[in-house]
């Protein structure tokens, strides 16, 4: 983030990004770049994600890139006493990251960053495509998981140590001691994570269950997940419309409702019998655990499964068996001895703590990797409507909060919302804000991007938001005959080109100069920030991005 005091024209809080700075920055340091400012970017799409809805609540003004080195300038002005917090815990996080990569292996150095400072803009796109086709990407933002795995490992750490000294054991309540380390950590742990919105709400339904065992109350319940959410929601309400929260929240409380109603009948089965042997014990606890990891897993996926298809548009068939496979490894090895190498770090003996960490990393990539080249293991869906993934928010509510004969209702709330998704209809035709990217569907129904130089992220955004994979290297070659006027394919695509133009569906015509006609009238696309359109018998049905700036507040 970059401020600016000289020019009132065009003060304000800019992020700039840095292409090749050789000199290294410190966190506070005034500077002097010239760089390009864009206005916020907008959504790529009608119904899309709302880039400039979330840097406004990040307080930008505008984004841009350098195109100079960053100097070292005087400051004109005195940090204030926040910004010299914010400055000296962004110093201490600079540090951390410095030393994960000083030890660890650039691909390794580049998770344990993310899920111990929050830094995950060294992580390849291979290894964040692998992590997220295999039901992982979860693993790389520091949330629950992580926040609740310090805290516990915290609290169990301090009550071991505790039980091993009689006097402290017989004379002090060692579950309150641990708590009150497991906040400090916990604390410890949200600052040097950068304390993004996931790491906050993660933060505070952790404090809520800690106090909880302070206050001698039931830590985990409905109501305590209902008061993380007042919380969470009362200090930053517009996460609401964020998937973040709706996952995490979704999880959780599906989780409890979960386990109070079958936790006892799930206990009665694998404690048995109490004078059976060793070995049946072990082979017990053994299954006990593979048992929890695959249920907990299946009702937090099932939990997570309409919000990751309505923001995401991707459902990770083999997230069970990646869960299995890297659970044991991330609660055994990674967390634990992050903890470690977090309470070393200050000492500066945490070399052989993250080379453990590192270890254990390695083994979860191999994994996301493996799982993730398995067939059809991630595969792309359209958003089903804001109707149906309400009603199967509010059956699941009613399917849990509920207590009588009646709560069964709520299930069929979620029938009907997960059938909406076969009511889903994607545009025929979709065109970017300046005209450059025109895209159009096969007769297959399949999204098929006519040639165009460029804007490679609006075009991968489209694919994802449609459901629709990129042409293969045949169709690819055949597109460009088509587009130059040299062939047609109606079998495939209803589209005719000659030197200036294409016709689609003798409806629509695209110049390749970027103007359109719907009609054989011409369509005005300035400040309509991109458009789809939808046939509907002899008629066309327009959006443009332009109808939901400010309209559309979930989707987000």
């Amino acid at each position: 983030d970059m401020y600016d005091y000289h020019d009132n024209e065009i003060s304000g809080r800019y992020r700039i990004s840095l292409r090749g700075q050789k000199k290294l920055l410190q966190v506070g340091e005034c500077v002097e770049v010239a760089a390009e400012i864009m206005p916020l970017a907008k959504s790529v799409m009608p119904r899309g994600y709302q880039f400039d809805r979330n840097s406004f609540y990040y307080g930008l003004t505008a984004s841009g890139y350098a195109v100079s080195s960053a100097f070292p300038t005087e400051c004109q002005t005195q940090a204030t006493f926040n910004e010299k917090i914010s400055f000296a815990i962004n110093s201490v996080r600079q540090k951390i990251i410095s030393n994960i990569n000083s030890i660890l292996p650039k691909e390794e150095a580049s998770i344990a960053n993310a899920i111990i400072a929050g830094e995950k803009g060294g992580i390849k796109k291979s290894q964040i495509n692998h992590y997220r086709d295999s039901g992982l990407a979860h693993f790389l933002s520091i949330s629950g998981l992580h926040m609740s795995m310090i805290a516990g490992l915290m609290f169990f750490f301090i009550r071991l140590v505790i039980s091993l000294i009689p006097r402290l054991a017989l004379h002090y309540d060692s579950k309150k001691i641990s708590a009150v380390f497991a906040i400090f950590i916990s604390a410890i742990y949200l600052m040097i994570s950068g304390a993004a919105v996931p790491a906050q709400r993660a933060f505070i339904m952790t404090l809520i269950v800690l106090l909880g065992v302070l206050f001698s109350r039931r830590a985990i319940s409905i109501k305590t997940i209902s008061l993380s959410a007042v919380i969470v929601l009362i200090i930053a309400p517009q996460v609401l419309i964020g998937a973040s929260f709706q996952m995490s929240f979704s999880a959780v409380i599906c989780l409890i409702g979960f386990y109070e109603r079958f936790a006892s009948s799930i206990h009665r089965f694998f404690k048995g019998d109490i004078r059976q042997s060793l070995p049946t014990k072990m082979i017990k606890i053994i299954i006990a655990y593979i048992s929890g990891i695959l249920i907990s897993d299946l009702v937090a996926s099932l939990a997570t499964l309409p919000f990751a298809i309505y923001h995401f548009n991707r459902i990770a068939l083999f997230t069970s068996l990646a869960n299995l496979l890297a659970g044991p490894i991330i609660g055994l090895i990674i967390m634990p001895f992050t903890l470690f190498s977090l309470i070393l770090m200050p000492l500066g003996l945490d070399y052989y703590s993250l080379q453990i960490v590192g270890w254990g990393i390695g083994i979860v990539n191999e994994i996301t990797a493996y799982v993730s080249n398995l067939p059809n293991a991630g595969i792309p869906v359209p958003s089903m409507p804001l109707w149906g993934l309400m009603m199967i928010v509010y059956g699941g509510l009613w399917l849990i909060i509920w207590q009588g004969k009646w709560r069964i209702y709520g299930g069929v709330a979620i029938i009907l919302g997960a059938l909406s998704i076969f009511s889903v209809n994607t545009p025929s035709a979709i065109i970017n804000a300046d005209g450059k990217v025109f895209g159009i569907k096969d007769e297959q129904g399949q999204l098929v991007i006519l040639p165009s130089r460029g804007d490679y992220f609006t075009k991968q955004m489209w694919r994802e938001k449609l459901a629709s994979r990129k042409i293969d290297t045949k169709h690819s070659k055949l597109l460009r005959e088509i587009f130059k006027g040299k062939k047609t394919d109606k079998a495939w695509i209803d589209l005719s080109c000659n030197k200036k133009s294409c016709l689609y569906k003798n409806k629509i015509r695209y110049y390749k100069n970027g103007k359109l006609e719907i009609d054989d009238k011409e369509f005005q696309l300035k400040d309509t920030y991109g458009a789809s359109f939808y046939f509907h018998n002899d008629k066309i049905k327009i959006e443009t991005v332009s109808d939901y700036i400010g309209k559309r507040f979930w989707n987000s």
